[in-house]
């Protein structure tokens, strides 16, 4: 069976880094992608070095042909809530059947879900972290921690409350 491919926006990477999980995210049994354009990315502030380490460590930055840009220029038409470099993820997620968009992004879930994209967030990748046992659960609850202290990430209170629970019993 090969290795399902998930494509990373620009939100979940920027969450990713901010719980301290990117790295040992790239452990997951997965391929791990970014769209080029998201490289040079103002809103990420990832240096060449950052870029270098996360190659290094597995992360594939691939750039677009003409019909998958010219294909995300469509999207932005149809869609201009969403900002290009959304596009360009969302249009890279939907080439093939072994694909998953990882994102935070309210909007771009939604229209990747209306096209039959698989997608998830942050939290599943905590999720895969456990059950692949690459993080401990108290390792994991304290990235939660971090997470839910920045005001400028937005994860499901509920779903949260619930690993934090779990993870802080188990502990392991």
């Amino acid at each position: 069976m090969a290795m399902r491919i998930i494509i990373n926006d620009s939100s979940c990477l920027i969450d990713l880094r901010k719980g301290g999980l990117l790295a040992t995210t790239l452990l997951l049994p997965f391929t791990f992608v970014v769209a080029l354009p998201l490289v040079a990315s103002e809103l990420l502030d990832f240096g060449p070095a950052d870029w270098d380490d996360l190659q290094g460590r597995g992360l594939e930055i691939v750039d677009l042909s003409g019909e998958e840009v010219a294909a995300s220029f469509e999207v932005r038409g149809q869609f201009p809530g969403l900002s290009a470099n959304d596009c360009f993820s969302l249009v890279l997620a939907q080439a093939g059947e072994d694909r998953i968009l990882l994102t935070g992004d309210q909007q771009l879930r939604h229209r990747a879900g209306e096209a039959g994209v698989e997608v998830h967030g942050v939290l599943w990748v905590t999720d895969q972290l456990a059950e692949h046992a690459i993080m401990s659960h108290a390792d994991l609850a304290d990235a939660l921690e971090r997470l839910i202290a920045d005001p400028l990430v937005f994860l499901p209170d509920g779903e949260v409350a619930v690993r934090l629970e779990r993870w802080r019993r188990t502990g392991r």
